[in-house]
């Protein structure tokens, strides 16, 4: 019998069962002996590659499968992000999914049809991972394999990221993740927070969760304009904020959200989720048909070892001014307040841009050093005659 190893190897696209299976067995085969790695609920997993996810409403996308005999040893995506291209004009795709046994061979195959498939469509440059966009998880990790992630962050083997670059990929942009005990917050936060409010100029309030809806779209409207001008930013589109409401309702609670007003407009926003990665952990990725309860239950119970901070932010009119940092740390507070009353031992604050500096002094303030580090890499694209 023909070993694995010695099997010839095949980049497929992914477009029937066969295949399909194929992509989503690739995790289970290099993380196999990670204990660090969380599987993903197959549900979840299986509808983010149907038509049905809002990024196929603005994008375009094609998976690519790396088979050795019939053994899944590596996975890709290719995407085109119509929102990114007329927000940026920058010419640029991405790539996504990246997860690769340590072998270079498989690595430059699925980058080289990642490329291909990209050039071939009129990109000029790659940028990635990113799954599939800024607004979902984005980066490699390259510091921090020790511990799992948090909810909505990516994990990676050691070698992902020297595969890349012994590809030609080089680092475009890092990006943290901080953590923080909720029982001993920093002082130097308290402080700040405590003269905020004194101020009189600020207002904080907890996420209506009886209006739902209209919440997230007022956070869409901060976040859009408090993100405007960041890197790789893109724009909440309309099926993305419905399909974040849908996702929000079972394991969102209102305590783990606030809105800051200034001067009567609500100006600034925080969004955290419990860390459902901890319940999950010891699913294997499967819901059903025994698992669904206990994880019901754990929802209910609010019963977590941690939880997320995905969104923080200030309207642009308030960053440059002296009650930008105050109002951060007054949302920092709001939340590690929320943390203690349900017994949290820790509290993640991520991603925060290597660029943003205040946002990562007030991190470092908080927090120390990030405990996690993902990385953006980029590459030029040559030209490809366009596909017949």
């Amino acid at each position: 019998m023909t070993l694995a190893s010695d099997a010839p190897l095949r980049i497929e696209v992914v477009r029937d069962a066969p295949t399909r299976a194929a992509w989503l067995a690739v995790p289970y085969r290099v993380f196999a002996d990670d204990p660090a790695w969380i599987a993903p609920l197959r549900l979840m997993e299986e509808r983010r590659f149907t038509p049905k996810h809002p990024f196929f409403e603005f994008a375009e996308a094609c998976l690519f499968v790396a088979l050795r005999g019939r053994e899944p040893v590596g996975r890709i995506s290719a995407q085109i992000n119509r929102r990114h291209l007329a927000f940026h004009g920058d010419a640029t795709g991405h790539f996504g999914f990246f997860e690769c046994v340590d072998d270079a061979r498989v690595a430059h195959a699925l980058l080289e049809r990642a490329r291909d498939w990209l050039a071939e469509r009129g990109m000029q440059r790659m940028a990635g991972p990113l799954n599939f966009s800024t607004n979902e998880e984005s980066g490699l990790l390259v510091d921090g394999f020790e511990t799992p992630p948090a909810i909505m962050m990516t994990h990676a083997r050691p070698w992902f990221g020297a595969l890349l670059e012994g590809a030609g990929l080089r680092k475009e942009m890092d990006l943290y993740a901080y953590r923080m005990d909720p029982k001993t917050p920093a002082p130097e936060v308290l402080k700040l927070a405590a003269k905020t409010l004194k101020s009189g100029r600020v207002a904080v309030r907890p996420i209506a969760m009886r209006r739902l809806k209209d919440e997230v779209e007022l956070l869409a409207d901060i976040y859009n304009d408090a993100w405007a001008q960041n890197w790789g930013f893109v724009p909440f589109a309309r099926p993305e904020i419905d399909s974040l409401v849908a996702e929000l309702k079972p394991v969102f609670r209102s305590g783990y959200g606030r809105f800051v007003s200034i001067d009567g407009r609500p100006s600034a926003v925080m969004l955290g989720l419990p860390d459902i990665n901890s319940v999950i952990a010891p699913f294997k990725g499967r819901l059903l048909p025994f698992n669904w309860a206990p994880f019901a239950f754990k929802l209910a119970r609010q019963d977590f070892s941690g939880a997320r901070v995905l969104l923080l932010g200030i309207r642009q009119e308030h960053q440059r001014t002296s009650l930008a940092a105050g109002v951060l740390a007054l949302l920092a507070k709001e939340f590690l307040d929320e943390s203690r009353k349900h017994n949290l031992d820790w509290v993640e604050f991520s991603w925060v841009l290597e660029c943003n500096k205040a946002m990562n002094a007030l991190a470092r303030l908080a927090a120390g050093p990030p405990v996690k580090t993902f990385r953006v890499y980029s590459t030029p694209l040559e030209a490809r005659a366009a596909p017949q």
